[in-house]
Protein backbone atom coordinates (compact mmCIF):
# COMPACT_ATOMS: atom_id res chain seq x y z
CA UNK A 1 0.00 0.00 0.00
CA UNK A 2 1.63 3.31 -1.17
CA UNK A 3 0.42 6.79 -0.62
CA UNK A 4 0.91 9.78 -2.95
CA UNK A 5 0.94 13.38 -2.01
CA UNK A 6 -2.13 15.80 -2.62
CA UNK A 7 -5.44 16.68 -0.26
CA UNK A 8 -3.65 15.07 3.77
CA UNK A 9 -7.47 15.18 4.76
CA UNK A 10 -8.62 13.69 2.18
CA UNK A 11 -7.66 9.84 1.28
CA UNK A 12 -8.64 7.54 -1.96
CA UNK A 13 -7.96 3.88 -1.81
CA UNK A 14 -8.18 2.67 -5.62
CA UNK A 15 -7.29 -0.42 -7.50
CA UNK A 16 -9.22 -2.23 -5.02
CA UNK A 17 -11.92 -5.44 -5.64
CA UNK A 18 -14.39 -3.90 -2.85
CA UNK A 19 -16.55 -6.10 -1.29
CA UNK A 20 -19.28 -3.79 0.26
CA UNK A 21 -21.78 -5.62 1.88
CA UNK A 22 -24.08 -2.73 1.36
CA UNK A 23 -27.83 -3.60 1.09
CA UNK A 24 -27.34 -4.31 -2.53
CA UNK A 25 -24.07 -6.71 -1.59
CA UNK A 26 -22.33 -4.72 -4.45
CA UNK A 27 -18.60 -5.67 -5.69
CA UNK A 28 -16.65 -3.59 -7.54
CA UNK A 29 -13.77 -4.94 -9.39
CA UNK A 30 -11.97 -1.84 -9.93
CA UNK A 31 -12.90 0.38 -7.35
CA UNK A 32 -12.00 2.90 -4.67
CA UNK A 33 -13.28 4.35 -1.41
CA UNK A 34 -12.62 7.84 -0.71
CA UNK A 35 -12.57 8.88 2.95
CA UNK A 36 -13.06 12.03 4.44
CA UNK A 37 -11.47 11.98 8.80
CA UNK A 38 -12.80 9.28 10.11
CA UNK A 39 -15.75 8.46 7.55
CA UNK A 40 -16.02 7.33 4.02
CA UNK A 41 -17.22 10.13 1.47
CA UNK A 42 -17.73 7.88 -1.60
CA UNK A 43 -17.55 4.29 -3.07
CA UNK A 44 -17.64 3.55 -6.50
CA UNK A 45 -15.29 2.67 -9.86
CA UNK A 46 -11.84 3.48 -9.69
CA UNK A 47 -12.44 5.98 -12.34
CA UNK A 48 -15.12 8.08 -11.63
CA UNK A 49 -13.51 8.53 -8.17
CA UNK A 50 -10.34 9.56 -9.43
CA UNK A 51 -11.68 11.88 -11.57
CA UNK A 52 -14.01 13.37 -9.02
CA UNK A 53 -11.19 13.40 -6.23
CA UNK A 54 -7.62 14.47 -8.16
CA UNK A 55 -6.16 16.17 -5.16
CA UNK A 56 -6.67 12.99 -2.88
CA UNK A 57 -3.74 11.37 -1.33
CA UNK A 58 -3.97 7.90 -2.91
CA UNK A 59 -3.29 4.72 -1.82
CA UNK A 60 -3.17 1.94 -4.40
CA UNK A 61 -4.47 -1.05 -3.39
CA UNK A 62 -2.45 -3.12 -5.79
CA UNK A 63 -5.75 -5.20 -6.48
CA UNK A 64 -6.37 -6.44 -3.13
CA UNK A 65 -9.83 -6.93 -1.75
CA UNK A 66 -11.10 -4.06 0.33
CA UNK A 67 -13.54 -5.38 2.97
CA UNK A 68 -15.57 -3.83 5.72
CA UNK A 69 -13.71 -4.13 8.95
CA UNK A 70 -14.20 -7.40 10.59
CA UNK A 71 -16.28 -7.15 14.17
CA UNK A 72 -16.23 -9.61 16.42
CA UNK A 73 -19.80 -9.75 18.55
CA UNK A 74 -18.51 -11.57 21.78
CA UNK A 75 -15.14 -12.13 23.76
CA UNK A 76 -13.99 -11.67 26.98
CA UNK A 77 -10.68 -9.81 27.06
CA UNK A 78 -9.53 -10.28 30.10
CA UNK A 79 -9.65 -14.31 29.35
CA UNK A 80 -6.38 -13.90 27.11
CA UNK A 81 -4.36 -14.56 29.84
CA UNK A 82 -5.67 -17.51 31.10
CA UNK A 83 -5.02 -19.25 27.52
CA UNK A 84 -4.46 -23.20 27.71
CA UNK A 85 -5.29 -23.20 31.56
CA UNK A 86 -9.06 -24.37 31.08
CA UNK A 87 -8.45 -27.10 28.35
CA UNK A 88 -10.54 -30.13 27.86
CA UNK A 89 -13.06 -29.66 30.46
CA UNK A 90 -16.77 -28.85 30.97
CA UNK A 91 -18.01 -25.57 31.36
CA UNK A 92 -18.74 -25.93 35.26
CA UNK A 93 -15.25 -27.60 35.65
CA UNK A 94 -14.37 -25.16 33.23
CA UNK A 95 -15.20 -22.39 35.73
CA UNK A 96 -13.95 -23.74 38.61
CA UNK A 97 -10.57 -25.35 37.49
CA UNK A 98 -9.79 -21.48 35.71
CA UNK A 99 -11.52 -18.72 35.23
CA UNK A 100 -12.48 -18.62 38.95
CA UNK A 101 -8.75 -18.51 40.80
CA UNK A 102 -7.49 -16.51 38.29
CA UNK A 103 -10.15 -14.23 38.03
CA UNK A 104 -9.89 -13.91 41.89
CA UNK A 105 -6.08 -12.21 41.09
CA UNK A 106 -6.84 -10.01 38.11
CA UNK A 107 -6.23 -6.50 38.27
CA UNK A 108 -6.70 -3.48 36.29
CA UNK A 109 -3.17 -3.49 35.10
CA UNK A 110 -3.75 -7.17 33.91
CA UNK A 111 -6.56 -6.17 31.95
CA UNK A 112 -4.85 -3.21 30.10
CA UNK A 113 -2.42 -5.61 28.78
CA UNK A 114 -5.04 -8.05 27.96
CA UNK A 115 -6.67 -5.85 25.84
CA UNK A 116 -2.97 -4.33 24.22
CA UNK A 117 -2.26 -8.33 23.17
CA UNK A 118 -5.89 -8.81 22.11
CA UNK A 119 -5.70 -5.71 19.85
CA UNK A 120 -2.82 -6.91 18.43
CA UNK A 121 -4.20 -10.85 17.93
CA UNK A 122 -7.52 -8.62 16.35
CA UNK A 123 -5.82 -6.23 13.98
CA UNK A 124 -3.49 -8.48 12.57
CA UNK A 125 -6.55 -10.67 11.73
CA UNK A 126 -9.22 -7.78 10.07
CA UNK A 127 -11.05 -7.19 13.17
CA UNK A 128 -11.46 -3.46 13.62
CA UNK A 129 -14.30 -3.74 16.50
CA UNK A 130 -15.04 -6.24 19.46
CA UNK A 131 -18.03 -6.73 22.14
CA UNK A 132 -16.63 -7.39 25.03
CA UNK A 133 -18.09 -8.92 28.26
CA UNK A 134 -16.20 -8.17 31.47
CA UNK A 135 -17.65 -9.35 34.94
CA UNK A 136 -14.70 -9.85 37.45
CA UNK A 137 -15.30 -6.97 39.03
CA UNK A 138 -13.01 -7.37 41.86
CA UNK A 139 -10.70 -4.49 40.79
CA UNK A 140 -13.31 -1.77 39.95
CA UNK A 141 -10.16 -0.33 37.74
CA UNK A 142 -10.42 -3.21 35.09
CA UNK A 143 -12.89 -1.22 32.96
CA UNK A 144 -10.61 1.72 33.10
CA UNK A 145 -7.90 0.11 32.25
CA UNK A 146 -9.41 -1.85 29.41
CA UNK A 147 -10.94 1.62 28.14
CA UNK A 148 -7.07 3.23 28.38
CA UNK A 149 -6.19 0.50 26.45
CA UNK A 150 -8.76 0.14 23.22
CA UNK A 151 -7.76 4.17 23.15
CA UNK A 152 -3.95 3.52 22.90
CA UNK A 153 -4.23 0.78 20.97
CA UNK A 154 -6.57 2.37 17.93
CA UNK A 155 -9.43 -0.24 17.78
CA UNK A 156 -12.49 0.33 17.96
CA UNK A 157 -14.02 -1.30 21.39
CA UNK A 158 -17.52 -2.00 22.75
CA UNK A 159 -17.29 -2.53 26.28
CA UNK A 160 -19.68 -4.70 28.20
CA UNK A 161 -19.81 -3.63 31.64
CA UNK A 162 -20.84 -7.00 32.98
CA UNK A 163 -21.94 -8.58 36.67
CA UNK A 164 -22.59 -11.43 39.10
CA UNK A 165 -24.20 -11.72 42.25
CA UNK A 166 -25.22 -15.42 42.53
CA UNK A 167 -23.47 -19.12 43.76
CA UNK A 168 -21.25 -20.77 42.67
CA UNK A 169 -19.58 -17.85 41.66
CA UNK A 170 -17.01 -17.22 44.51
CA UNK A 171 -17.99 -14.23 46.91
CA UNK A 172 -15.47 -12.16 46.40
CA UNK A 173 -16.40 -12.15 42.83
CA UNK A 174 -20.39 -11.14 43.24
CA UNK A 175 -21.58 -7.46 42.93
CA UNK A 176 -24.13 -5.83 44.84
CA UNK A 177 -26.70 -4.55 42.75
CA UNK A 178 -26.36 -1.26 44.40
CA UNK A 179 -22.66 -1.28 43.23
CA UNK A 180 -23.13 -2.90 39.76
CA UNK A 181 -25.18 -0.25 39.47
CA UNK A 182 -23.07 2.70 40.31
CA UNK A 183 -20.22 1.41 38.64
CA UNK A 184 -22.75 0.72 35.59
CA UNK A 185 -23.44 4.55 35.58
CA UNK A 186 -19.63 5.88 36.23
CA UNK A 187 -18.55 3.03 33.05
CA UNK A 188 -21.23 4.78 30.87
CA UNK A 189 -20.52 8.37 31.97
CA UNK A 190 -16.47 8.05 31.28
CA UNK A 191 -16.54 6.60 28.39
CA UNK A 192 -19.75 5.74 26.12
CA UNK A 193 -18.82 8.26 22.97
CA UNK A 194 -15.11 8.21 24.12
CA UNK A 195 -12.22 7.80 22.02
CA UNK A 196 -14.00 10.17 19.27
CA UNK A 197 -16.75 7.68 19.12
CA UNK A 198 -14.11 4.88 19.01
CA UNK A 199 -15.52 3.69 22.88
CA UNK A 200 -19.22 2.68 23.81
CA UNK A 201 -20.39 0.56 26.52
CA UNK A 202 -23.60 -1.82 26.88
CA UNK A 203 -24.24 -3.54 30.03
CA UNK A 204 -24.82 -7.21 31.14
CA UNK A 205 -26.27 -9.40 34.10
CA UNK A 206 -23.77 -11.99 33.18
CA UNK A 207 -27.01 -15.12 32.45
CA UNK A 208 -29.61 -16.83 33.86
CA UNK A 209 -27.53 -18.77 36.83
CA UNK A 210 -24.95 -16.27 37.93
CA UNK A 211 -27.25 -13.44 37.68
CA UNK A 212 -30.23 -12.93 40.14
CA UNK A 213 -33.56 -12.00 38.96
CA UNK A 214 -32.77 -8.48 40.85
CA UNK A 215 -29.60 -7.94 39.09
CA UNK A 216 -30.95 -8.89 35.67
CA UNK A 217 -33.98 -6.24 36.15
CA UNK A 218 -31.88 -3.97 37.61
CA UNK A 219 -29.05 -3.69 34.55
CA UNK A 220 -31.76 -3.54 32.24
CA UNK A 221 -33.23 -0.46 33.85
CA UNK A 222 -29.88 1.08 33.51
CA UNK A 223 -29.42 0.13 30.07
CA UNK A 224 -32.61 1.22 29.13
CA UNK A 225 -32.52 4.27 30.97
CA UNK A 226 -29.19 5.64 29.44
CA UNK A 227 -29.67 4.06 25.74
CA UNK A 228 -26.87 1.66 25.84
CA UNK A 229 -28.09 -1.39 24.72
CA UNK A 230 -28.07 -4.59 26.73
CA UNK A 231 -25.77 -7.79 26.82
CA UNK A 232 -26.44 -11.38 28.04
CA UNK A 233 -25.13 -15.06 27.83
CA UNK A 234 -28.55 -17.29 27.63
CA UNK A 235 -29.26 -20.88 27.51
CA UNK A 236 -25.50 -21.68 26.75
CA UNK A 237 -25.60 -25.03 28.73
CA UNK A 238 -28.49 -27.61 28.55
CA UNK A 239 -28.15 -27.97 32.14
CA UNK A 240 -28.84 -24.09 32.92
CA UNK A 241 -32.36 -24.52 30.76
CA UNK A 242 -32.95 -27.60 32.78
CA UNK A 243 -32.60 -25.73 36.04
CA UNK A 244 -34.47 -23.09 34.83
CA UNK A 245 -37.38 -25.06 33.93
CA UNK A 246 -37.49 -26.81 37.68
CA UNK A 247 -37.40 -23.78 39.59
CA UNK A 248 -39.11 -21.15 37.36
CA UNK A 249 -41.39 -23.10 35.16
CA UNK A 250 -40.00 -21.29 32.02
CA UNK A 251 -36.94 -21.99 29.89
CA UNK A 252 -33.95 -19.38 29.60
CA UNK A 253 -35.63 -16.90 26.94
CA UNK A 254 -38.78 -17.19 28.03
CA UNK A 255 -37.66 -16.09 31.42
CA UNK A 256 -35.45 -13.12 30.24
CA UNK A 257 -38.53 -12.08 27.80
CA UNK A 258 -40.48 -12.03 31.11
CA UNK A 259 -37.93 -9.74 32.91
CA UNK A 260 -37.96 -7.62 29.46
CA UNK A 261 -34.45 -8.62 28.43
CA UNK A 262 -35.44 -9.22 24.98
CA UNK A 263 -35.78 -6.40 22.19
CA UNK A 264 -34.22 -4.83 19.29
CA UNK A 265 -31.17 -3.47 22.06
CA UNK A 266 -30.75 -7.17 23.19
CA UNK A 267 -27.72 -9.17 22.03
CA UNK A 268 -27.73 -12.69 23.15
CA UNK A 269 -24.48 -14.94 23.22
CA UNK A 270 -24.80 -18.77 22.85
CA UNK A 271 -28.26 -19.47 22.70
CA UNK A 272 -27.51 -23.19 22.00
CA UNK A 273 -30.64 -24.70 23.85
CA UNK A 274 -34.10 -23.62 22.36
CA UNK A 275 -36.98 -24.49 22.18
CA UNK A 276 -39.87 -23.64 19.51
CA UNK A 277 -41.00 -21.00 21.36
CA UNK A 278 -37.63 -19.24 22.31
CA UNK A 279 -36.56 -19.01 18.82
CA UNK A 280 -40.39 -17.36 18.30
CA UNK A 281 -39.71 -14.96 21.05
CA UNK A 282 -36.52 -13.90 19.91
CA UNK A 283 -38.20 -13.51 16.25
CA UNK A 284 -41.09 -11.65 17.30
CA UNK A 285 -39.20 -9.50 19.32
CA UNK A 286 -36.24 -8.59 17.17
CA UNK A 287 -33.57 -10.05 19.47
CA UNK A 288 -30.32 -10.71 17.96
CA UNK A 289 -27.78 -13.27 18.69
CA UNK A 290 -24.01 -13.68 19.20
CA UNK A 291 -22.92 -17.43 17.90
CA UNK A 292 -20.02 -18.52 19.51
CA UNK A 293 -19.13 -22.26 17.28
CA UNK A 294 -15.22 -22.59 18.18
CA UNK A 295 -16.24 -22.33 21.85
CA UNK A 296 -19.53 -24.22 21.78
CA UNK A 297 -17.77 -27.06 20.37
CA UNK A 298 -14.53 -26.05 22.90
CA UNK A 299 -16.38 -26.62 25.76
CA UNK A 300 -19.46 -29.50 24.04
CA UNK A 301 -22.11 -26.94 25.36
CA UNK A 302 -24.40 -27.65 22.07
CA UNK A 303 -25.26 -26.49 18.52
CA UNK A 304 -26.73 -22.99 18.40
CA UNK A 305 -30.30 -23.32 15.91
CA UNK A 306 -28.44 -20.64 13.84
CA UNK A 307 -30.18 -22.05 10.44
CA UNK A 308 -33.63 -21.95 12.06
CA UNK A 309 -32.72 -18.42 13.68
CA UNK A 310 -31.83 -17.07 10.52
CA UNK A 311 -34.79 -18.64 8.51
CA UNK A 312 -37.33 -17.21 10.88
CA UNK A 313 -35.50 -13.86 10.84
CA UNK A 314 -33.35 -13.77 13.66
CA UNK A 315 -30.17 -11.38 13.22
CA UNK A 316 -27.19 -13.78 13.88
CA UNK A 317 -23.90 -12.60 14.32
CA UNK A 318 -20.66 -14.36 15.70
CA UNK A 319 -17.67 -14.58 17.41
CA UNK A 320 -14.86 -16.35 19.15
CA UNK A 321 -15.87 -16.21 23.14
CA UNK A 322 -12.95 -15.91 25.22
CA UNK A 323 -9.30 -17.00 24.71
CA UNK A 324 -9.60 -19.85 27.28
CA UNK A 325 -12.54 -21.37 25.76
CA UNK A 326 -11.09 -21.10 21.87
CA UNK A 327 -7.42 -19.76 22.49
CA UNK A 328 -7.30 -17.46 20.14
CA UNK A 329 -9.61 -13.96 18.71
CA UNK A 330 -9.33 -15.53 14.98
CA UNK A 331 -12.79 -14.46 13.30
CA UNK A 332 -11.59 -16.40 10.03
CA UNK A 333 -11.90 -19.71 12.10
CA UNK A 334 -15.20 -18.18 13.39
CA UNK A 335 -16.44 -18.25 9.89
CA UNK A 336 -15.64 -21.69 8.60
CA UNK A 337 -16.88 -23.10 12.39
CA UNK A 338 -19.68 -21.08 11.76
CA UNK A 339 -20.10 -22.79 8.39
CA UNK A 340 -19.32 -25.97 8.99
CA UNK A 341 -20.63 -26.80 12.12
CA UNK A 342 -24.20 -26.65 10.65
CA UNK A 343 -23.48 -28.84 7.76
CA UNK A 344 -22.30 -31.56 9.89
CA UNK A 345 -25.03 -30.97 11.96
CA UNK A 346 -27.81 -31.29 10.18
CA UNK A 347 -26.11 -33.23 7.03
CA UNK A 348 -27.11 -30.83 4.40
CA UNK A 349 -24.27 -28.89 2.95
CA UNK A 350 -26.91 -26.39 1.75
CA UNK A 351 -27.85 -25.65 5.47
CA UNK A 352 -25.57 -22.17 5.60
CA UNK A 353 -23.92 -20.34 2.85
CA UNK A 354 -20.44 -18.42 2.74
CA UNK A 355 -22.73 -14.89 2.10
CA UNK A 356 -24.95 -15.90 5.42
CA UNK A 357 -21.66 -16.75 7.33
CA UNK A 358 -19.76 -13.24 5.95
CA UNK A 359 -23.07 -11.10 6.55
CA UNK A 360 -22.29 -12.17 10.57
CA UNK A 361 -19.56 -10.78 10.91
CA UNK A 362 -19.66 -7.68 9.52
CA UNK A 363 -23.14 -5.93 8.91
CA UNK A 364 -25.03 -8.44 11.30
CA UNK A 365 -22.94 -8.00 13.85
CA UNK A 366 -22.98 -3.86 13.00
CA UNK A 367 -26.49 -3.88 13.06
CA UNK A 368 -26.71 -6.32 16.87
CA UNK A 369 -25.01 -3.65 18.39
CA UNK A 370 -27.18 -0.56 16.94
CA UNK A 371 -24.27 0.76 14.64
CA UNK A 372 -25.55 -0.48 11.48
CA UNK A 373 -25.56 3.79 10.15
CA UNK A 374 -21.85 3.80 11.51
CA UNK A 375 -20.49 0.34 10.41
CA UNK A 376 -20.45 -2.97 8.84
CA UNK A 377 -20.30 -2.33 5.10
CA UNK A 378 -18.19 0.03 2.68
CA UNK A 379 -20.63 3.30 2.43
CA UNK A 380 -21.18 6.79 2.00
CA UNK A 381 -21.55 8.07 5.59
CA UNK A 382 -19.86 4.87 7.49
CA UNK A 383 -16.85 4.84 9.70
CA UNK A 384 -14.02 4.18 7.11
CA UNK A 385 -13.10 0.59 9.00
CA UNK A 386 -11.74 -0.99 6.42
CA UNK A 387 -8.87 -4.18 5.62
CA UNK A 388 -7.35 -5.12 2.99
CA UNK A 389 -6.43 -9.07 1.61
CA UNK A 390 -3.74 -9.79 -0.46
CA UNK A 391 -5.23 -12.69 -2.97
CA UNK A 392 -1.54 -13.15 -3.80
CA UNK A 393 -1.44 -15.99 -0.79
CA UNK A 394 -1.37 -19.18 -0.87
CA UNK A 395 -4.64 -19.63 0.32
CA UNK A 396 -6.29 -17.37 -1.49
CA UNK A 397 -5.66 -18.37 -5.24
CA UNK A 398 -7.23 -19.05 -7.30
CA UNK A 399 -10.32 -16.23 -6.25
CA UNK A 400 -13.29 -17.19 -7.97
CA UNK A 401 -15.98 -16.08 -5.53
CA UNK A 402 -14.01 -13.41 -2.53
CA UNK A 403 -16.13 -14.52 0.27
CA UNK A 404 -15.97 -18.11 -0.50
CA UNK A 405 -12.57 -17.69 0.00
CA UNK A 406 -12.52 -15.25 2.72
CA UNK A 407 -15.04 -17.37 4.75
CA UNK A 408 -13.19 -21.38 3.82
CA UNK A 409 -9.63 -20.58 2.89
CA UNK A 410 -8.20 -17.27 4.51
CA UNK A 411 -5.80 -17.17 7.44
CA UNK A 412 -5.01 -14.36 9.46
CA UNK A 413 -2.06 -13.27 7.48
CA UNK A 414 -4.08 -12.43 4.28
CA UNK A 415 -4.49 -9.05 6.47
CA UNK A 416 -2.44 -6.40 4.78
CA UNK A 417 -3.49 -2.80 6.03
CA UNK A 418 -6.28 -2.37 8.30
CA UNK A 419 -8.06 0.99 9.05
CA UNK A 420 -9.82 1.93 11.47
CA UNK A 421 -12.19 5.55 12.22
CA UNK A 422 -10.29 6.90 8.98
CA UNK A 423 -6.45 5.94 10.47
CA UNK A 424 -4.11 3.49 9.04
CA UNK A 425 -3.85 1.18 12.13
CA UNK A 426 -1.71 -1.42 10.30
CA UNK A 427 0.20 -1.38 6.89
CA UNK A 428 1.64 -4.19 5.01
CA UNK A 429 1.30 -5.89 8.49
CA UNK A 430 3.36 -3.73 10.37
CA UNK A 431 1.61 -2.12 13.30
CA UNK A 432 1.12 1.60 13.07
CA UNK A 433 0.25 2.50 16.98
CA UNK A 434 1.87 -0.05 19.04
CA UNK A 435 4.86 -1.43 19.43
CA UNK A 436 4.24 -5.22 18.94
CA UNK A 437 6.96 -7.00 20.32
CA UNK A 438 6.45 -5.09 23.41
CA UNK A 439 3.43 -5.36 23.85
CA UNK A 440 4.12 -9.63 24.13
CA UNK A 441 6.53 -9.19 25.97
CA UNK A 442 4.56 -7.49 28.72
CA UNK A 443 1.40 -9.73 28.15
CA UNK A 444 3.73 -12.33 28.44
CA UNK A 445 5.23 -11.77 31.84
CA UNK A 446 1.41 -10.00 32.85
CA UNK A 447 -0.08 -13.36 32.49
CA UNK A 448 2.81 -15.48 34.08
CA UNK A 449 2.39 -13.14 37.43
CA UNK A 450 -0.77 -13.80 36.98
CA UNK A 451 -1.00 -17.66 37.14
CA UNK A 452 1.66 -17.76 40.43
CA UNK A 453 -0.30 -15.37 42.25
CA UNK A 454 -3.49 -17.87 41.56
CA UNK A 455 -1.22 -20.95 42.38
CA UNK A 456 -1.53 -21.93 38.56
CA UNK A 457 1.54 -21.65 37.00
Amino acid sequence: VRGKGGNKALKLIKNARIITMDAQRRVFDDGAVAIAGSRIEAVGERQALERRYPEAETIDAGGMLLIPGLINAHTHIYQVLYKGLGDDAALSDWLKKCVYPMSLNLTGQDCYHAMKLSAVEMIRGGTTTFVDCHYMNRDLSCQDYLAQAVTDSGIRGVLGRGTIDAAPAPEPLRESVAQAVAEAERVIKAYHGAADGRLSVRLEALNEKLASREMISAMRGVAREHRVGTNMHIAEAAERVRECREKLGMTSIEYIHSLGVTGPDVLLAHCCWLSEHDMEILSDTGTHVAHNPVSNQYLADGVAPVPELLRRGVNVTAGPDGACSNNNQNMFDVMKSAALLHKVHSLDPEIITAQQVFEMVTINAAKAIGREADLGSIEAGKYADLALIDTNRPCMIPCFRPVSNLVYAATPDVVDTVMIHGEIVMRRRELVAMDEQEVLAKAGEAALALARRSGLA
